[in-house]
């Protein structure tokens, strides 16, 4: 039996679909622990953010009731 042109095409597709079936697996495994750290990464660097415009907030209000307070110019 001799395999033909169309034959060998056929069966070079359906190795490339099982390669990239393999591969797209291995690749998710290996992926799992870096997104998990990613989302990690990205919760930590999102409180900072609001913690730190909570307190820039706090500090304005601060400045401004002293500058009242002692009536000085609100301008540099």
């Amino acid at each position: 039996m001799t395999l033909t042109k169309s034959d060998l095409d056929q069966i070079r597709g359906v190795v490339h679909e099982e390669v990239e079936t393999v591969v797209d697996e291995r690749l998710d495994e290996k992926l799992k622990p870096i997104t998990k750290e990613l989302r990690y990464i990205r919760k930590t660097v999102e409180i900072i953010g609001k913690n730190y415009d909570e307190g820039d907030v706090k500090l304005e209000r601060r400045i401004r009731k002293i500058e009242q307070h002692l009536t000085l110019s609100e301008e540099i």
